[in-house]
C-alpha cells in the first residue's frame, strides 16, 4: 500500500537527395518561438502511451493494441526513433527535435535532464493553450537526481516515477503532485497497475476542456517483472531464428575486437528470460490499452480523442552478439507506432512512410490546432491519420552523442543515416558501417571498405552531413 512521505539513407543521386529531403521539411514546420492556437474548430483530445524498450516485435502479444487501436486507426510499419536511449528519445518526443538540437545527449550527467528546455515543449504549448494535461508515469532520465522534485512548467497533473532508478515494478516511489508516496511489493503495488489507476482517474475527472494525457508506464524495461498473474504465461514462446541472432561471423563489424566469442550462454540467456520476461511484463500494459479505451467509451470521450500507442526505443536479445539499446541496428530503433482515431479513413491501415519519434510532437500539436513553440525538425504525419499521401522525407538521422559505453557492451557516439536502402554509421572513433538493407536486411555484411560501394559511401556521407547540420527547422 502507498505511505506519503510529506513533501509537498542513397546512391550517387544522394546530394539531390538530401535537397528534397530538406525541401519537404521545409514545408511542414513550425517556425513560431512561441506557441499558438491555429485553430478555432473543436479540439481533440490526446491519449499517448508510451512504453519503455519495446521493439517492433513487442506488439506481437499486444491483442487489444492490435483490436482496440489499429483496428480503429493506422499502424505505422516503419517507425524509427532517432536516439535509441530512454532520455533522449522522451526529449526528442516532447520537443520534437533530434538529440544533436535538444541537447539531451544521455540518460545520466550533465547531458541529460539538465539540458531539457522546461519552458518551452509540447506540455506547455498545451497548456497556455487551454488543454488540461497529465503525466502518469517515467518523465525524463535523472529527474529524480536534478529535478528536486519540482513540478515542470505545463503540467496540471503529475504522477511521476520518483525512484532511483525510475523502471521499478515493486517498493517504488511517485511524485503525486508534489507528495512523495512510497510503494510497497503486493500486488496493488504493481507499478502499471497503479499507474493505470492514475490515468484513468485522470479522464475521469476531465470536464469540457480538452486534455493531453501523456501514459509513460515502465515495461517492459529490465528488470521486466511481469505481474503476478502474467509470470510463465510466455514460457513456451518460440525462440527467435533471425539470422543475426548470436550472428556467426562478425569479422565485418568494426567492434569486433570487444564481442569475440559468441554469445553462448548470454544468447540463451536473452532468449528464454530477458525476451520472455519483457513481453510478459506488457501483458499487463495491453490490459491498461483496454482500460483505458474503456474509461473513454464510459465518458463518452472516445469520439474525439486520438490514442497514440509507441515504445521510446527497441531492444537487442542477442542480435550480432549484442543486448540493449543504443546501437543504430534496426532491433534497437525500429518500435512500434499504432494510432487510433476517432473517424473511419485510414481504419485498419498500414502506412510505410518512415515516421519518427521527432514527428510526435509536431503531430499532437496539429491535431490540439496549436503551433509548436519550437522550430521542429519533425512534421506531422496527421494526413496519414486521414488515408492521405503527401511529400515526405526519403532519409533521416539515427544518432547516439553520449559517452563511449564500449566497455559495458554498448557503442561509442555515432551518427548515421538510414534512407528506404541503406544504413550508413560513422563512429567517433573512425570506424564505418554500411549496410544494404534491400538485399541485407539482417544487416549482416558491413560493405563499407567494398570498393564497390564506394560511390555510395562517397555520397551517403554527403547526405548525412547535409542533413546533420541541417537547422532545426529544415532536418527532418
Amino acid at each position: 500500500m502507498p505511505v506519503v512521505s510529506g513533501r509537498p539513407w542513397v546512391a550517387p543521386a544522394a546530394i539531390a537527395l538530401a535537397s528534397a529531403a530538406l525541401a519537404a521539411s521545409a514545408q511542414g514546420s513550425g517556425r513560431s518561438s512561441q506557441a499558438q492556437h491555429v485553430s478555432a474548430k473543436p479540439r481533440l483530445n490526446v491519449v499517448l502511451i508510451l512504453s519503455d524498450d519495446e521493439r517492433v516485435d513487442g506488439n506481437t502479444v499486444m491483442h487489444n493494441v492490435r483490436r482496440l487501436l489499429a483496428a480503429h486507426g493506422v499502424m505505422f510499419s516503419n517507425y524509427h526513433v532517432t536516439t535509441s536511449e530512454c532520455g533522449p528519445s522522451r526529449a526528442s518526443i516532447l520537443l520534437g527535435q533530434y538529440a544533436h538540437h535538444t541537447g539531451v545527449l544521455d540518460n545520466f550527467g550533465p547531458h541529460s535532464f539538465p539540458q531539457f528546455d522546461q519552458r518551452s515543449n509540447l506540455a506547455v504549448w498545451l497548456h497556455r493553450n487551454g488543454y488540461r494535461t497529465a503525466l502518469v508515469g517515467k518523465y525524463l532520465n535523472d529527474y529524480t537526481l536534478y529535478g528536486h522534485d519540482a513540478i515542470p512548467p505545463g503540467w496540471d497533473d503529475w504522477q511521476v516515477m520518483d525512484s532511483i532508478p525510475m523502471e521499478k515494478y515493486y517498493n517504488y516511489t511517485l511524485n503525486e503532485n508534489g507528495r512523495q508516496v512510497n510503494y510497497g511489493n503486493s500486488p496493488s503495488d504493481y507499478s502499471t497497475t497503479v499507474l493505470t489507476k492514475k490515468a484513468t482517474s485522470f479522464i475521469t475527472q476531465q470536464g469540457s476542456k480538452p486534455f493531453f494525457l501523456y501514459f509513460a508506464p515502465t515495461a517492459p524495461h529490465l528488470p521486466a517483472i511481469p505481474a503476478r498473474q502474467d509470470q510463465g504465461r510466455l514460457e513456451n514462446i518460440a525462440p527467435l531464428h533471425t539470422p543475426s541472432i548470436d550472428e556467426a561471423n562478425i569479422g565485418d563489424k568494426p567492434w569486433r575486437a570487444w564481442h569475440k566469442d559468441l554469445l553462448k550462454a548470454a544468447a540463451d540467456l536473452y532468449q528464454r528470460h530477458v525476451r520472455v520476461r519483457q513481453l510478459e511484463s506488457l501483458l499487463a500494459l495491453d490490459r491498461s490499452v483496454k482500460t483505458i479505451v474503456s474509461t473513454l467509451r464510459q465518458r463518452k470521450l472516445l469520439s474525439r480523442t486520438v490514442i497514440i500507442y509507441t515504445s521510446d526505443n527497441g531492444f537487442l536479445w542477442g542480435e550480432h552478439r549484442l543486448g540493449g539499446k543504443l546501437w543504430p541496428y534496426e532491433e534497437s530503433t525500429h518500435v512500434p507506432l499504432v494510432v487510433r482515431t476517432p473517424w473511419r479513413a485510414g481504419n485498419g491501415t498500414v502506412n510505410a512512410e518512415p515516421v519518427l519519434n521527432i514527428d510526435l510532437a509536431s503531430t499532437i500539436s496539429r491535431l490540439a490546432g496549436v503551433t509548436p513553440g519550437k522550430v521542429q525538425d519533425g512534421r506531422s504525419f496527421v494526413p496519414f491519420l486521414h488515408g492521405r499521401r503527401v511529400r515526405w522525407r526519403h532519409a533521416f538521422v539515427v544518432e547516439y552523442l553520449g559517452r563511449d559505453q564500449l566497455k559495458v557492451g554498448g557503442p561509442p557516439p555515432y551518427v548515421a543515416v538510414h534512407t528506404g536502402r541503406y544504413l550508413y554509421v560513422e563512429y567517433r572513433r573512425g570506424w564505418r558501417e554500411l549496410y544494404d538493407l534491400s538485399k541485407d536486411p539482417w544487416e549482416l555484411q558491413n560493405v563499407a571498405g567494398s570498393p564497390r560501394f564506394e560511390a555510395v559511401r562517397r555520397s551517403l556521407h554527403v547526405l548525412l552531413r547535409g542533413l546533420e547540420s541541417a537547422p532545426a527547422h529544415a532536418a527532418a
